[in-house]
């Protein structure tokens, strides 16, 4: 599910060296410092979902110290810009996903971890009475996954 096909315009994004990163955040319209670059490597290391927490202790264990604050921020500016989606579950369990593309998630309530899964897998529900104009969709389904005994 999270190598699925749901992964397509990222594609060219995960596994990028330092100065490529650098040079999709300066497309993307944000300034390249080295503490935005590196919060960016680690997200495109692969398609994942981390919260603000993982990514500061991930960061501070492989970098420099860089601090809450510029995690935080440098993650609202690439939620604003589109280099990464926002997945709020609820308001202490937010997640930054590093695949763009338009998909759903399946949350194993478990284990917590996020997957993918390809937006044509699911169909969109209809809006039956409600006069709108539907931005986005995206599901998030809780569950468990079945694993052999």
């Amino acid at each position: 599910m999270v190598n699925g096909s749901a992964i397509q315009k990222n594609d060219a994004l995960y596994g990028q060296c330092k100065r490529d990163i650098a040079e999709t955040l300066r497309v993307s319209g944000i300034n390249p410092t080295s503490q935005r670059i590196e919060i960016g490597h680690l997200l495109f290391r692969r398609p994942q979902h981390l919260s603000a927490e993982e990514i500061f202790h991930r960061i501070n264990q492989e970098y420099e110290q860089v601090s809450q604050a510029t995690v935080y921020n440098t993650l609202r500016l690439f939620v604003e810009k589109g280099v990464v989606r926002e997945l709020i579950f609820s308001p202490d369990r937010i997640y930054y996903d590093s695949n763009t593309t338009p998909h759903h998630h399946f949350i194993d309530v478990d284990t917590s971890i996020v997957y993918d899964i390809p937006i044509d897998s699911l169909e969109t529900p209809r809006m039956e009475g409600l006069d709108a104009e539907i931005l986005d969709v995206t599901l998030m389904i809780r569950g468990r996954l079945k694993r052999p005994n």
